[in-house]
């Protein structure tokens, strides 16, 4: 076989139940067609193979037991520093997503190819989030990383204009970066097959459970609607075998158990199915410098809106990019469960309403929000950097 014209890296499992799988199959495809053949590098788990072939495309994954996040990222790093190294006189693209990732395609010596760092998170900003023992000198040595990538990559792509005001604040070139917005495919959700065994009416989260997404938010305005026994909540969502434990453990303790539906991890097929049925989708994000400052472009909202569904959603900088409230969906005021019940209740006593705002929103993503035009925008940068 020969060797590929590309490389795509990302510090991530693939394939995966959750939204940053989706972005890399579409970004990695969009690459490896620009470019001819391509070898995606990802994490992987007992189940997957180290090594695949689809078409055109080469998947090595690095399946690690290491526990802990940040030796789990350097042995990343060494597994792509060890592909790139061998490859380097034949690739003409290098697109990474992390510094795990970059840094090591940043240090291949006498390199023939051209890099994009792709910019959905800010280790520096996020990690604290999700480990609250990880210490400030830890994430100044981390921030140095990040530095060094948007500094030396050739081209800087981020899903939000938060994100790119955050990097042009932190001292990127902001003439290098170029704003590409998570994207969906149009879905009617009429030609879906609902669930079986799915509720008359019910809300959907669907994504991952780090805690800045706000289900606890959202759970506990659940406890404000128990006087309405037949509505249901389904999640499909995915995370660590800790976090979902301490989610259902949450809703025990709140007494609304009854009230939920649990898909843990299933596949995107699925999601769209339940997705489908729903009669409102919830993305009730917190305030926190995760979703303020470094910014994010949440994948459950553009693929909602492609599948005509109204979104309650937190009012934050980073949601306005995407909702306009009461028109392509319904904003409220992050962390507070009583105005989340109220607008669910809102939205369900007004079906008109809901498939109003459903229906503006499929014509907004169809405008604005589908991978193809995320691929193009994309395609343009690979062939400006080849040419």
């Amino acid at each position: 076989m020969l060797a590929p014209k590309s490389l795509y890296a990302a510090f991530d499992t693939y394939p995966a139940p959750k939204g940053a799988a989706v972005h890399i199959r579409e970004f990695a495809q969009t690459l490896f067609v620009q470019t001819g053949s391509g070898l995606l590098l990802v994490l992987g788990d007992e189940a997957l193979p180290s090594w695949q072939i689809e078409g055109s495309m080469q998947i090595r994954r690095l399946a690690s037991n290491e526990p802990n996040y940040l030796k789990r990222a350097m042995q990343f790093g060494e597994f792509v520093y060890a592909h790139a190294e061998m490859l380097r006189n034949d690739l003409q693209i290098a697109h990474f997503r992390d510094p795990w990732s970059g840094i090591p395609l940043l240090d291949v010596k006498e390199r023939q190819y051209k890099t994009v760092y792709e910019v959905n998170a800010l280790p520096s900003i996020e990690l604290p989030t999700r480990y609250a023992s990880i210490s400030g000198r830890t994430c100044d040595k981390i921030r140095t990383l990040e530095q060094r990538c948007w500094q030396e990559a050739d081209r800087i792509v981020c899903p939000s204009q938060v994100i790119k005001n955050c990097l042009v604040e932190l001292g990127a070139n902001a003439d290098k970066i170029t704003v590409i917005p998570n994207g969906a495919r149009l879905v009617d959700p009429a030609q879906i097959n609902i669930p079986a065994d799915a509720p008359g009416e019910y809300l959907i989260y669907f994504g991952a459970a780090q805690n800045w997404q706000g289900i606890e938010v959202l759970f506990k305005a659940m406890t404000f609607l128990r006087d309405m026994p037949e509505l249901k909540l389904v999640l499909c969502v995915s995370g660590s075998k800790p976090r979902l434990k301490y989610l259902q453990k949450l809703a025990w303790r709140l007494g609304i158990e009854q009230q939920l539906i649990w898909h843990l991890k299933v596949s995107q097929a699925i999601v769209s199915d339940w997705l489908a049925g729903a009669a409102i989708s919830v993305a009730p994000l917190i305030e926190c410098s995760r979703n303020l400052t470094q910014g994010c472009c949440p994948i459950k909202i553009v693929e909602s809106m492609a599948m005509a569904k109204p979104v309650i959603a937190s009012d934050l900088p980073v949601v306005r990019e995407l909702l306009e409230h009461n028109h392509t969906g319904w904003l409220i005021r992050p962390d507070r469960p009583s105005e989340l019940a109220r607008a669910i209740r809102i939205l369900l006593a007004h079906p008109e309403e809901r498939r109003k705002i459903g229906e503006n929103a499929q014509k907004k993503a169809a405008k604005s929000f589908t991978w193809e035009a995320s691929a193009a925008a994309l395609a343009t940068i690979y062939q400006q950097l080849i040419t």
